[in-house]
């Protein structure tokens, strides 16, 4: 039981602690200050608990596929919300070696309200994974004791490697930060656009189809590396088409979004 709530909170806390500590690393390097990560981190938790606890009337919407389509929507609205960050950023980050932060004009505010969502969504989604599992074993009184270690360890552990995500992207030169950092970014929509066509897949909102490829004797996807690709990522060892669609959809989406942004800038110089 306690190896079981390591892994499961863990898995849960690891693709948001991934994504929120580059999408910081990004707000850093243009001097915003963090008080939209902290209003993210508490809307996200409100609506976690909010979704969780009311699953059992979402399930039933949509004919029985409401679970499905809500956090296919999440996602996705993750993934757009991506793209969108980079077109409303600023369109050069600021100096790190100065703490002052960027004047709050419209723009400056846009951003900030585009990463507060970007934060507020993940966490609604993965969020309302772990609230469900805690309150089912907490109810059931069984091994609270182990639940509640495991648990904290996991979420130890995906919080310590989000971090450190942070600080590692601090630390690389200045040129290669910005490039890392959008294309990480980058990935991250491609796994949440693809996240959301699995789950649409399941509901049968998108047919199934055959594996693109499979890739399960290289990296399972119950190794640890394969779950740690999974968070960063979006790996599926077996991917059907509309996943591998998606993602190269929620890639590119970024992708050209940060070429029109340095295009206008170009153009301004």
């Amino acid at each position: 039981m306690l190896s079981n709530a390591v892994i499961l909170i863990l898995q849960e806390t690891l693709e948001a602690a991934l994504l929120i500590s580059v999408l910081a690393a990004v707000c850093y390097l243009h001097r915003f200050r963090f008080g939209w990560l902290c209003w993210g981190v508490v809307l996200g938790i409100a609506l976690a608990s909010l979704y969780a606890s009311q699953l059992q009337v979402v399930s039933e919407w949509f004919d029985y596929v409401g679970q499905e389509v809500i956090n296919a929507s999440l996602q996705a609205a993750v993934s757009i919300l991506l793209v969108v960050l980079y077109l409303v950023l600023p369109r050069s980050p600021g100096n790190r070696s100065t703490a002052i932060p960027h004047p709050a004009n419209r723009g400056n505010r846009v951003s900030l309200l585009t990463a507060m969502a970007i934060v507020m969504l993940t966490i609604t989604r993965e969020g309302s994974e772990i609230v469900l599992y805690l309150g089912g074993l907490i109810r059931q009184g069984d091994h609270i004791e182990a639940v509640l270690i495991g648990s904290s360890l996991g979420f130890g552990i995906g919080l310590s490697i989000g971090v450190l995500m942070f600080y590692g992207l601090l630390g690389l030169p200045a040129r290669w930060v910005v490039r890392v950092t959008s294309f990480l970014l980058a990935l991250f929509s491609g796994n949440m656009l693809s996240q959301a066509a699995m789950q649409l897949i399941q509901a049968d909102w998108l047919p199934a189809s055959q594996p693109v490829w499979d890739s399960s004797d290289l990296v399972s996807e119950h190794t640890v590396m394969g779950q740690l690709l999974y968070a960063l990522v979006g790996y599926e060892a077996t991917p059907p088409a509309w996943y591998v669609a998606a993602y190269v959809t929620g890639f590119l989406g970024v992708a050209a979004a940060i070429a029109l942004r340095r295009a206008n800038r170009e153009a301004l110089v």
